[in-house]
């Protein structure tokens, strides 16, 4: 599926006239108000093949703005396009990157909403910082995350830290599907010692993964490190482990998520490997 999206920041005037107007407004646009404006002004660069929906349609960081998802499904994939709109719904950003400035907050409503239960994690149980991150196997960014940013912070904060692992592959990473419920099926049925020994060495051989060859070389890798996990080989497109998955997209979705590697600390969210901010929010929190 391919899109011709021109779209733009529809406002453009000073900040303070901008606040003025979005704090004066009282109505409240809804998730479906939202789908047919969309349509209604950008109808010519939408293909007639797909299906549009809005997801994690809520409450911005920035009061008067809500933030969303605008999701084009079709037979071949699903792409998707973050925004910001005013309530009154006149004005529209995409894909905006919003930038907290005043430094890390806990987020208890946020951490709530996490699902812990037979999630993998590493350090220490009792610790009062939770980090929880977002992932996807294939993903770049994410191989920096596993191979430099998670040593240095057990390294640095070994027993201060307890670290989640939940799983968030991208639709146009064409292995990474297969990756999420392999160590989801490790992770399930072996423990997080298990798990965190695979996830290691799917990122660290990365580079050698196709789509094809993922299940070839994923039993080269058990071998050659003498990893008794040939049941989860044979059994990870199991459905159980597909939910286990899709219910961890689905959550990161519901958080706002729609990058990888994302991070929450104490409910704290930070897009990126940023290994400074993750450590700038841990030891804020542990005062």
């Amino acid at each position: 599926m391919r899109f011709l999206f021109i779209l733009f920041i529809a406002l453009f005037i000073t900040s303070c006239d901008f606040k003025e107007k979005i704090s004066s407004s009282s109505s409240q646009i809804s998730r479906e108000q939202v789908l047919e404006k969309f349509k209604k002004n950008f109808s010519d660069v939408i293909p007639s093949d797909v299906i549009l929906s809005v997801s994690s349609f809520k409450d911005s960081p920035i009061e008067g703005l809500k933030e969303g998802v605008i999701l084009f499904k079709s037979l071949e994939d699903t792409k998707q396009l973050s925004f910001l709109i005013t309530n009154d719904g006149n004005y529209i950003i995409f894909n905006p990157e919003i930038y907290n400035l005043s430094g890390p907050k806990r987020n208890d409503e946020i951490l709530s909403k996490i699902n812990l239960e037979k999630i993998p994690n590493k350090g220490n149980p009792k610790s009062k910082i939770v980090i929880v991150e977002y992932s996807d196997f294939q993903c770049p960014a994410c191989k920096y995350g596993a191979t430099k940013v998670l040593p240095a912070l057990e390294a640095e904060f070994s027993n201060e830290v307890n670290i989640y692992f939940k799983h968030f592959p991208l639709s146009f990473h064409k292995w990474a599907d297969d990756a999420a419920r392999l160590t989801s099926c490790i992770s399930l049925e072996f423990g997080s010692d298990e798990f965190w020994k695979i996830h290691d060495l799917i990122f660290l051989n990365q580079e050698n993964f196709t789509e094809a060859n993922f299940k070839t070389q994923v039993s080269k890798l058990l071998v050659e490190k003498n990893l008794d996990l040939n049941t989860c080989l044979e059994s990870y497109n199991d459905e159980k482990y597909d939910k286990f998955v899709q219910d961890s997209i689905g959550e990161a979705k519901s958080l706002g998520v729609n990058s990888t590697p994302t991070f929450f600390v104490n409910g704290h969210m930070i897009k990126g490997a940023d290994l400074l901010k993750i450590v700038e929010a841990i030891n804020k929190f542990s005062k």
